[in-house]
């Protein structure tokens, strides 16, 4: 045998080895496609080593470019944006979204039509504050196209030194050009779960993100609202991108007294699970209403679908995301990894949810920005406007002045500038707030949450009535 073609074959029966021995998978080669294996992987380590050795830029065809790039070339082929390999720089920098506390804008990101998109602005931070809006396509950052940018290269230049600024270039669906939007990095801090009562009966609860100990913080907050004489409940989920699995279940199971959560389908049998509902509920049959928005994503849609599925209470707000996939994130023997999309979700009814969504039983659109106000609130913070007005009209914080604000829309008009009275009355909130906790509600400015308030208390008149 020639030397050449035996250094082939001993390549060969290398890349096997590695293969089986990293995945663990003695079944690698499946029964029937082992001539095609063997044909294919000849064919690799033929083009290979002539890159090695004929390609003129030698710097460019070593090992440690050729093998990450055949891999991400590999991937590729899935047209699976959930399944990625990870390097071992960026394996480790995913470890960072376990801790609850990061620097960065503030969004979760997936992709899209081939474009990094925006999932979900997460609560009370720089990019949310900035008005980041689900589905929002990031197509560059600091003027750099993020044209086959995978999620992982997005979260390397978007995250930072805290204080440092990035410019992103959103091309948002409702606007007809791309426009930038400068966003200060910040300290991201994940509370999870937040509630109030409104209008002394309705408990509201805000859950931000499925973690590990969200199910214990909502049990408490239940608690809370019920000794305050809680009657009827509204959980919002809107552009909560999702969690763990284990905690969504175990939420639901709060609500659910029987019938299926969620069920799982993979080409393991292992990934095959069905999930149901125990007897023991925290809220078996108090009125509920879920919001949801596109930024409801993964585990907020297996929430959606059980309460909605299983006729426990009404869906509203808009469409959701539509991720409905499992990932296992394997650890590779160098140090680097592999995140892999192993199964699919499927609600209640037998639907999946993956590119599709949830639809609300009753939809109502919210607030969107135009690019016109988006330029006028940048002018008006530039000019400090509104940090002027809220200097000279420090009432606001107690109660609203209308005589006030009708000068301040004068004002602004006489500066040819336009923007909705809605959206100005939310700016001096947030002027308002800006050294203090943000309001939880705001019923004056978010219309999908009163339409919800409306809902339960016409709900509450009903069942007077008929008793």
């Amino acid at each position: 045998m020639k030397k050449r073609e035996r250094l082939l074959w001993i390549g060969i029966v290398c890349i096997l080895l590695i293969i089986t021995t990293a995945s663990g998978l003695n079944n690698w080669i499946l029964a029937g496609d082992s001539n095609k294996a063997y044909e294919q992987l000849r064919l690799f380590n033929e083009i290979f080593n002539l890159l090695r050795t004929e390609y003129y830029d030698e710097e460019k065809v070593t090992p440690e470019n050729l093998v990450p790039g055949a891999i991400d070339g590999m991937i590729e082929t899935l047209d699976d944006p959930h399944t990625s390999y990870l390097t071992k720089e960026i394996f480790n920098e995913l470890q960072t979204d376990t801790r609850g506390e990061f620097g960065g804008l503030g969004i979760v990101i997936g992709k899209r039509d081939e474009w990094i998109t925006v999932i979900s602005p997460i609560d009370d931070t720089p990019a949310a504050r900035k008005g980041i809006r689900s589905g929002d396509k990031i197509i560059a950052i600091n003027g750099e196209t993020t044209e086959g940018f995978s999620t992982m290269d997005a979260v390397r230049l978007l995250r930072g030194k805290v204080g440092t600024s990035v410019t992103i270039t959103i091309l948002r669906e409702s606007e007809s050009d791309p426009f930038d939007v400068t966003i200060v990095r910040g300290i991201i801090k994940l509370e999870t779960v937040k509630s109030k009562i409104v209008d002394e009966h309705i408990g509201y609860i805000r859950i931000s993100q499925f973690s590990e100990p969200t199910a214990e913080a909502l049990a408490e907050h239940i608690d809370e609202l019920n000794e305050q004489g809680m009657d009827a409940m509204i959980i919002d989920l809107r552009n909560n991108p999702g969690g763990l699995l284990s905690s969504v279940i175990d939420i639901s199971d709060m609500f659910l007294t029987k019938g299926t959560i969620v069920s799982t389908k993979g080409r393991d049998r292992a990934q095959n699970q069905t999930f149901h509902a125990k007897k023991s509920v925290l809220v078996p049959d108090t009125p509920l209403i879920v919001l949801v928005n596109e930024g409801s994503a993964s585990a907020s849609e297996i929430f959606a679908g059980a309460v909605r599925d299983n006729d426990r209470g009404m869906i509203v707000g808009e469409q959701t995301f539509g991720k409905g996939s499992v990932q296992t994130v394997r650890e590779l023997p160098d140090g680097s990894g592999i995140r892999i999309t192993t199964a699919l979700y499927y609600t209640p009814s037998g639907v999946s949810i993956h590119k599709v969504g949830i639809e609300p039983d009753e939809i109502v659109k919210d607030i969107e920005l135009t690019t016109e106000e988006l330029e006028v609130i940048e002018k008006l913070e530039d000019e400090e406007i509104i940090e002027k007005f809220v200097l000279e009209h420090p009432e606001f914080k107690d109660s609203f002045d209308d005589r006030a604000f009708k000068g301040l829309m004068k004002e602004i008009e006489r500066e040819s500038m336009e923007i909705r009275p809605v959206i100005l009355r939310r700016l001096i909130r947030n002027e308002l707030e800006r050294n203090d906790i943000p309001s939880l509600i705001d019923l004056d400015y978010d219309i999908q949450l009163k339409h919800a308030v409306d809902m339960m208390n016409s709900m509450a008149v009903l069942t007077r009535r008929g008793s």
